[in-house]
């Protein structure tokens, strides 16, 4: 799954000429809504990318912490106050308000956070700082089902 998604995202990347490295090596079985989890990523990539400079770079990466797989989402853009970071999932915040743009609804975050809620997982930002970068980190359950996503 994760790969088609990153491909559906191609053009985003090259716009910008991103760096997308994709760490995620083994399988993991999550229990998920398909149409869900790719509307989930879809928000958190196109973020990564909205915020990044040219020429950054975006890292996805995952684990098992136990008995849930652990998603990171990290890129080397713009990053985040402990302020933004408070506020991001609430509606229509937008991090950058020089950002008006009709592109955004400030609803990606919010509309994130209710995906990973409703399958009982957490989410939440980590970033050093303003221009250091930020990391999405959300955790969704292990099942034995079989909707999978892989590199």
């Amino acid at each position: 799954e994760i790969k088609k998604i990153i491909k559906n995202k191609k053009t985003l990347f090259e716009d910008k000429k991103l760096e997308l490295k994709n760490n995620i090596t083994k399988e993991l079985i999550v229990n998920v809504d398909r149409l869900r989890l790719e509307e989930l990523f879809s928000n958190l990539l196109e973020n990564s990318v909205k915020f990044s400079k040219d020429n950054g770079k975006i890292i996805i990466d995952a684990e098992k912490e136990k008995n849930y797989a652990k998603i990171s989402i990290k890129d080397t853009g713009m990053g985040m106050t402990k302020q933004q970071i408070k506020h991001a999932f609430e509606e229509f915040y937008k991090a950058d308000q020089s950002r008006h743009d009709f592109h955004s609804s400030g609803l990606g975050l919010t509309i994130s956070k209710k995906i990973v809620e409703k399958h009982n997982g957490k989410i939440w930002i980590e970033s050093p700082g303003s221009n250091k970068g930020a990391t999405v980190f959300f955790t969704l359950p292990l099942n034995s089902d079989k909707k999978q996503w892989e590199k």
